[in-house]
């Protein structure tokens, strides 16, 4: 029996879609991974603006990993899931891609003068029952243009939707494997190796979008007398209690890192230095008025000094930002301790 020119449709889209989950699956690393899908998406059906949303490890939102021409149509860095805010959470929280239409906005809040409008497809990726994150494609059209987003055009998306999904899920196993070996085995925190690169990450990513990143750079005041009076073992103890009030105090979107002995280093990302300057007070009240144990019962009293420097006000790059950070830092050890200061480029 012939096949139907349906079938042979149906055979060059199967073969296309399986050489595309090859190409996604070549490499274990996320960034390749989301590079590759954006490539692979605009060829799929043309939009002005292509983004990828992945799923935050420690909290209910989607964050930003990249995105083509982001300011042809305003792109959200966050998105709060279940908080039905938008086209792309909608498509998350029911599981289903979403395809609608809005009027564009002039930079007054109007109606744009142009009448041009706008089509947004958001479809979800899932692996099972596991969210992995969600894929967002704008469309701008005037009057008398093609608008909104086809079934055909919809279905493509979606097959394209699936392969990337598993891809991406084996990365973040693999970076979740591999993790462990980032890890501070007294503090549980992550190590400062770990640190550089997910710092150098997030700059990037700063400077794509135009946002910032700042960092608070600690160190407790006087911790050899704690080590002196109580010893070793219960200094290390109270080391691993510091590093649980300091989480506590922070956002779980901020990333906490043991830079060595008693220091301390956070990042926040989406946060300018004034900020950053109130976390790193709200830090070193916490710390100041803490009853550390010591595993021993014991009353241990301790402060700690703090500097805070931000990309792009005061740095540009991961080493000058740390090294502000640091020197901010020494600044307050040396002028009164238990205090925050805030780097001069």
């Amino acid at each position: 029996m012939p096949r139907t020119d349906m079938q042979m449709q149906d055979d060059t889209l199967a073969a296309w879609i399986f050489e595309a989950s090859m190409k996604l699956h070549e490499t274990l690393e996320a960034s390749e991974i989301v590079a590759e899908a954006m490539r692979l998406l605009s060829g799929v059906t043309p939009a002005d603006m292509w983004a990828i949303y992945l799923k935050a490890a420690q909290s209910e939102r989607l964050e930003l990993v990249r995105a083509i021409n982001p300011k042809s149509v305003p792109v959200n860095a966050f998105l709060e899931l279940g908080s039905g805010s938008s086209p792309l959470v909608a498509a998350v929280d029911h599981r289903k891609t979403q395809v609608e239409s809005f009027d564009l906005k002039d930079t007054a809040g109007g109606s744009d003068p142009s009448g041009l409008k706008a089509a947004e497809l958001c479809a979800p990726l899932f692996l099972g029952q596991r969210l992995i994150g969600a894929v967002q494609a704008v469309r701008t059209y005037g009057k008398g243009q093609a608008h909104a987003f086809d079934a055909s055009e919809t279905r493509l998306v979606e097959l394209l939707c699936g392969s990337i999904a598993r891809a991406l899920a084996n990365a973040i196993e693999y970076q979740n494997a591999t993790r462990q070996s980032l890890i501070d085995d007294l503090t549980r925190l992550y190590n400062v190796r770990y640190f550089y690169k997910a710092l150098d990450s997030e700059i990037r990513r700063a400077r794509r979008y135009g946002s910032s990143v700042s960092v608070i750079f600690m160190d407790l005041d006087g911790f050899k007398r704690v080590n002196d009076a109580y010893g070793h073992r219960a200094g290390s103890l109270t080391l691993a209690e510091v590093a649980r009030v300091i989480l506590n105090s922070m956002r779980e979107v901020d990333f906490v890192a043991r830079y060595g002995g008693d220091e301390f280093v956070m990042m926040l990302p989406e946060t300018p230095a004034k900020q950053a300057l109130e976390a790193a007070e709200r830090v070193r009240a916490q710390i100041s008025g803490y009853r550390f144990t010591g595993g021993l019962g014991a009353e241990i009293f301790i402060t700690a000094s703090f500097g805070v420097a931000s990309f792009p006000e005061h740095a540009g790059d991961v080493g000058r930002l740390i090294e502000l950070a640091d020197s901010a830092m020494y600044e307050a050890k040396q002028r009164e301790k238990n205090t925050v200061r805030i780097a001069t480029p």
